[in-house]
């Protein structure tokens, strides 16, 4: 018998959804115009920004491959980005004995503080007791004696402050326990924990957000957790470099909306 046509393939439908755009927020720092954020996260390859050319990194690992150099002299610039490896996986600092407070209910400001260990980024070591300075506004800066503005960008050198480890820059405010530091760990495997528990958003008190920048001593990795992320909102996340010229993103775009559960840990090479 003759064969009989198959029935046509329909289309499937689309389960990603266009955001609201983004409204611009900055204070006093020049910004791009707003763009639709994707409402979810993507398996997109991550990015890396440099010099403003997007230029594709492999992510098609899953576990990351070690460190070409661990040693504290001179060594690899840049990082490749791996989703969800279980040796970054959440670390309580405000359960942790030992554990310190700071930045508790406080809009802006800063946190001066020091290294507990060696530690080198984006190729430049670090010794312990280098500054650290901690922003409620979910990021740090290892600039010494850089500004901490409320909003920002990576890359972005004009705004004064570079070498920023940005997990939720938006202008926040901390409540509860505020911003617990943690070392945990043995030498020389040590972790330093810097977790914002509970903050919200400077324009809404019906946020709750969870997350913490962890510091990798022997690999040099630097990891980003969230842990509950109610009405989370669209922030800068990313790593930028010493001269603001050159940024590395996890989540496919500067500023994404940043899921609950999520984590992504920046591999030194």
């Amino acid at each position: 018998p003759a064969a009989t046509d198959a029935p046509a393939a329909t289309d499937a439908p689309d389960a990603r959804t266009d955001a609201p755009a983004v409204t611009d927020v900055a204070q006093g720092v020049d910004r791009p115009a707003a763009v639709d954020v994707p409402s979810e996260l993507t398996d997109d390859v991550p990015v890396v920004v440099d010099a403003g050319a997007d230029v594709a990194v492999d992510a098609a690992v899953d576990v990351p491959a070690p460190p070409v150099d661990s040693g504290f002299g001179p060594g690899p610039a840049g990082y490749r980005v791996v989703r969800d490896d279980p040796a970054g996986a959440w670390v309580d600092a405000c359960a942790q004995p030992g554990h310190q407070t700071v930045l508790v209910g406080v809009d802006d400001g800063e946190l001066r503080t020091t290294l507990p260990f060696r530690f080198r980024y984006w190729g430049r070591p670090l010794s312990e007791g280098a500054p650290v300075t901690i922003s409620p506004n979910g990021y740090v800066t290892l600039q010494p004696g850089a500004p901490t503005p409320a909003n920002g960008i990576v890359p972005y050198h004009p705004d004064g402050v570079d070498a920023v480890l940005a997990a939720m820059w938006r202008d926040l405010n901390t409540r509860g326990p505020g911003v617990c530091l943690a070392v945990v760990g043995d030498a020389p495997a040590r972790r330093w924990v810097i977790q914002w528990s509970d903050a919200r958003y400077f324009t809404s008190i019906f946020g709750h957000l969870n997350f913490e920048i962890v510091l990798n001593e022997s690999s040099d990795a630097v990891d980003f957790n969230y842990g509950a992320m109610t009405l989370s909102e669209p922030a800068t996340v990313g790593l930028e470099n010493w001269e603001g010229s050159r940024a590395t993103f996890p989540f496919t775009i500067p500023q994404p909306i940043v899921f609950s559960n999520t984590r992504a840990r920046f591999v030194p090479q």
